[in-house]
């Protein structure tokens, strides 16, 4: 058919595998997603959250004009009238205020490399203030950058060179599901896989074992299995010796604490972790993969350096098939000159885990205005109603959306944005090694516009066009200038997935790290985690869904109740019945709930998954509280603890 195509591009929202995908364009319209075949991850199919994906495109609560909120009431307007508004309140307040009262918060709602832009019309405008910190790995790459200098991962396909892989707190099940063929094809080949986590989920069916720790306290479970390790003989002191510092404090740290202490603290019983000791040490090489839960405590910079000393102990750093992974940072494959920096006169940031508290607490200036796009953090912020309560009091909010979120509830005007479908870019994965390209599959769907024209079009308005102009094409071809001496190119990555050139898949090999002595600096002190209190006996759980990322739910989707899942005993404890109607309550706010008993959620444990919007009285952020993290300014979200109130 003449009116018939097949577009390549790449999913660009906040996941690992960074899917290719092949639209089908029947006149004009989207017929089908697939995956890209011939992808060495992502090998030709997509997740579900993938496939649905043309549901949103096409959804009809898709906010497809700009919309301004007039005595309460939302009323649509022509682009050229939401410019000339949104250029004034910018003006208007940098002259009353200074630029840093405005608030610029961007997220990963929408990744890719032109992003980069964003953050350089606010630089042009002398630098504002940005919303920094983490609502997601801050604390991991906090705690692998101390040891490591630079965090880094092992490509997937190093998997298949081990014998055992450990997964901590990972659920590709749900969340990373090109991970899966990997495991499978690592099983078939002899390796043994371990799953680590206080939650079963469906990535059990793929392992060998699960072992369940107490949530929040993984950190004495490494202590524990170093500690067996050692004990046995088996640990690689040779590694030690030659590849660690603070090697004597780390193993003093070690002979402080008592073995039945650690087996108290972690949940697991001595037998179980002298069992993972010998399995660990005696699988050469072994893997250890982790997952994002691991990080959301004060204390998880901690956890995640006891885990890389774990790999320490064993030798199995700088190996194939071995490593702690987690993800890696892509800032150096982009020119980051693009971002503008030179231009800032000003610089401020406030913690995204904070947020409420650093909105009112900012003086001179005041924060007054805020931008935001490629994030709601009115839904996931830790807290979110103070978060709205603090939004309530600036004096204009500009939101660029696909949906009326709760984020975009708040706001003054509403700009339409593009999906990934109808967008020009490149993306690189934080998982594995490849970079692919965007393409637009199909037209904007009414007159959405993306984040690129959107602040292009500003800094026209603003006097500052000349320094963001030219095509989306010709800021990647600086964009990508790093990688151009390798072969990649925009024109090159239109014809398909490139492998990263020069990106090892084996991190620290031989044992050489990017610190200072070039040695793995180990951890030497560990802070002694406490959950739950007399009041709120329980640990709340926020886990992400295989049915959308972060809060992309469609509104629909929010018709069936909001389940809170929890053991048997839990709810017997508490008089709830399978299915039947509770309250949880937490120091910060409360949430109505469906009970679901579930064995495989711990006793003391309330699992409820994370996503679904305020609006609709279903976001589990009601529930959090606002605590960042000891290390990497990460939001704690299962710090907070509960009670179920029939």
């Amino acid at each position: 058919m003449s009116d018939s195509k097949t577009v390549l591009t790449t999913c660009t929202r906040d996941c690992p595998d960074t899917c290719g995908v092949s639209a089908r364009v029947v006149g004009g319209r989207l017929v089908a997603l697939n995956g890209v075949r011939g992808h060495e991850i992502t090998r030709g199919f997509l997740c579900r959250k993938a496939v649905d994906y043309m549901r949103r495109v096409y959804s009809g609560e898709r906010l497809l004009k700009p919309v301004r909120k007039v005595d309460g009431q939302w009323r649509e307007m022509s682009w050229d009238e939401a410019f000339t508004l949104v250029a004034a309140v910018i003006k208007n307040t940098i002259d009353k205020y200074g630029c840093l009262a405005i608030l610029h918060y961007q997220s990963a709602g929408s990744t890719g490399a032109l992003k980069m832009l964003n953050k350089r019309f606010f630089n042009l405008l002398g630098g504002v203030t940005e919303a920094a910190g983490s609502l997601c790995g801050g604390a991991a790459i906090a705690g692998q950058t101390l040891d490591f200098g630079k965090r880094e991962s092992h490509d997937p396909n190093d998997l298949l060179n081990s014998r055992l892989i450990l997964l901590w707190g990972r659920n590709p099940a749900d969340t990373n599901p090109h991970l899966i063929p990997i495991l499978k094809s690592a099983k078939s080949q002899g390796a043994k896989v371990i799953l680590i986590d206080p939650l079963v989920t469906d990535t059990k069916r793929f392992c060998d074992m699960q072992v369940r720790p107490r949530p929040g306290m993984d950190g004495y479970l490494a202590l524990a299995i170093a500690k067996a390790i050692i004990q046995s003989g088996n640990a690689d002191e040779g590694f030690l010796q030659e590849h660690t510092d603070n090697t004597e404090a780390f193993l003093e740290m070690l002979k402080s604490r008592d073995m039945a202490e650690l087996s108290a603290m972690s949940g697991v019983p001595v037998d179980e972790i002298e069992q993972l000791a010998r399995l660990y040490a005696g699988h050469k090489p072994a893997a250890i993969v982790c997952g994002w839960g691991l990080q959301r405590y004060q204390w998880g910079a901690e956890t995640f350096r006891l885990i890389d000393a774990l790999g320490a102990v064993t030798g199995n750093l700088g190996v194939a098939g071995g490593g702690v992974s987690h993800g890696r940072d892509n800032d150096g494959l982009f020119n980051q000159a693009v971002k503008g920096k030179r231009f800032a006169r000003h610089s401020r940031t406030i913690p995204k885990p904070l947020l409420a508290a650093a909105l009112r607490e900012a003086q001179d200036p005041p924060i007054k205005m805020a931008f935001i796009n490629g994030a709601n953090p009115l839904n996931q912020s830790p807290d979110a109603p103070a978060v709205a309560g603090a939004f309530k009091d600036l004096d204009y909010v500009v939101v660029v959306e696909q949906f009326m979120t709760d984020t975009a509830e708040a706001a003054d005007i509403v700009l339409p944005a593009t999906t990934f479908l109808e967008e020009t870019d490149v993306v690189a994965s934080f998982w594995h090694g490849f970079i692919g390209s965007v393409n637009p599959a199909i037209a904007p769907v009414g007159e959405a516009k993306s984040d690129f024209e959107i602040f292009q079009e500003l800094a026209n308005r603003l006097g500052v066009g000349r320094e963001m102009a030219g095509s989306a094409d010709e800021w990647l071809e600086r964009i990508l200038e790093p990688l151009k001496r390798e072969g990649i190119t925009p024109a090159s990555l239109r014809e398909g997935p490139q492998r990263i050139p020069n990106l090892p898949a084996v991190p620290y090999e031989g044992g050489v790290f990017p610190t200072e002595s070039g040695r793995l600096n180990l951890i030497t002190s560990f802070s002694r985690p406490r959950l739950g209190s007399d009041e709120y006996p329980l640990i709340l759980l926020t886990p992400h869904s295989r049915r959308w990322v972060h809060s992309q739910v469609l509104p629909q989707d929010h018709d069936a109740p909001l389940e809170a899942k929890v053991n048997p005993e839990t709810a017997g404890a508490n008089g709830v019945e399978d299915g039947g109607a509770a309250t949880v309550v937490s120091e910060a706010g409360s949430l109505a709930v469906v009970v679901r008993h579930d064995e495989g959620v711990p006793v003391g444990v309330v699992s409820i998954e994370q996503g679904r919007w305020m609006k609709y009285h279903q976001s589990v952020n009601r529930l959090t509280s606002p605590i960042m993290s000891f290390e990497g300014e990460n939001a704690c979200y299962y710090q907070t603890t509960v009670k179920l109130v029939r």
